[in-house]
């Protein structure tokens, strides 16, 4: 007697090419099931773990992938430079067709800073080659009141630091999806970041900006920052680094570096040849319509020289 499984199977397949729409379906049903089995597993192991604040390693599960991740730990961080790194970093949001552009906005407030850089120092001290420097900071929302968090990793590389965010002030709709997902996956974005890109001031250290799908299976991809570490902290206005300065007005939507007395003069004189040049070209505009409206005048007929 053939046991039932078999025949449920025979019955299923038997059926699929008379609805070919059910076995689309059920074919997608199974790619999606196959998408979140491959999500990578994480291993974290906290630095320290609050109800408001979560710094660790991650690691891969797998031996294999482990054995594949090699990055440049242990780093001893110089706290005023950690700190000045973390207060430039800004989230652009990615506005719509119609949308006007928004103002970057800081990832992190200068208390959570504060809260971050001692943790996140000794999680560098003690990190492995094959470990990320995780974080979770957790917040309630100066509008709603409702639970929010920031969240990603940090890692370095052949002196360029990389700087994932996978969430940025995100709602937290459950304790099982904010909280104990993002300790098992710290790479997990609720959301898509609001459409936001992670960006630093200034830019010119910025060696790339790219979507990083790290927390795997069909998450929303976290926003990844890669900086000339080495060249940041050669230059010396930035050894150690200084505190970005505050913007205020129209200022706040273009950050940018602080100009000089010598950088303002040159600014001037290159306005002043600007407002030159626009005006030479207003005139030369005035005299070519002048010339247009002016009536061309006929030309008199050629004389035949006399015959000799």
């Amino acid at each position: 007697m053939p046991n039932v499984p078999n025949r449920g199977k025979v019955a299923l397949c038997s059926l699929m090419p008379d609805f070919p729409a059910m076995k689309a379906i059920l074919t997608g049903v199974l790619l999606l099931a196959c998408v979140g089995c491959a999500e990578p597993m994480f291993s974290t192991r906290a630095v320290q773990d609050e109800p408001s604040l979560l710094v660790g390693l991650a690691s891969y599960t797998d031996s294999e992938k482990l054995a594949m991740v090699r990055h440049n730990h242990p780093v001893d961080w110089s706290e005023t430079d950690l700190r000045a790194i973390l207060a430039r970093l800004l989230v652009q949001e990615r506005g719509g067709i119609m949308d006007p552009t928004k103002p970057p906005e800081e990832v992190f407030s200068p208390e959570e800073i504060s809260h971050l850089v001692p943790p996140l120092r000794e999680a560098f001290k003690v990190a492995g080659p094959s470990e990320w420097i995780v974080f979770a900071l957790w917040s309630s929302s100066k509008e709603s009141q409702a639970l929010e968090v920031t969240s990603g990793g940090m890692f370095l590389q052949a002196q360029r630091l990389h700087i994932i965010l996978a969430n940025h002030r995100e709602r937290v709709s459950s304790e099982q999806e904010g909280i104990t997902g993002i300790h098992r996956n710290p790479f997990r974005s609720l959301q898509d970041i609001k459409k936001g890109t992670l960006t630093f001031d200034p830019i010119r250290y910025v060696i790339d900006s790219r979507d990083n799908w790290i927390a795997g299976g069909y998450q929303s991809p976290a926003s990844e920052l890669v900086l000339d570490l080495k060249r940041l902290l050669a230059m010396d206005r930035f050894s150690p680094l200084a505190a970005p300065e505050k913007l205020t007005g129209s200022e706040s939507s273009a950050p940018g570096p602080t100009l000089t007395p010598s950088s303002k003069s040159e600014l001037g004189a290159l306005r002043e040849e600007i407002s030159n040049l626009k005006e030479e070209l207003s005139r030369l505009q005035h005299l070519t319509i002048q010339q247009d409206a002016e009536p061309a005048q006929p030309k008199s007929p050629q004389q035949r020289p006399p015959a000799p």
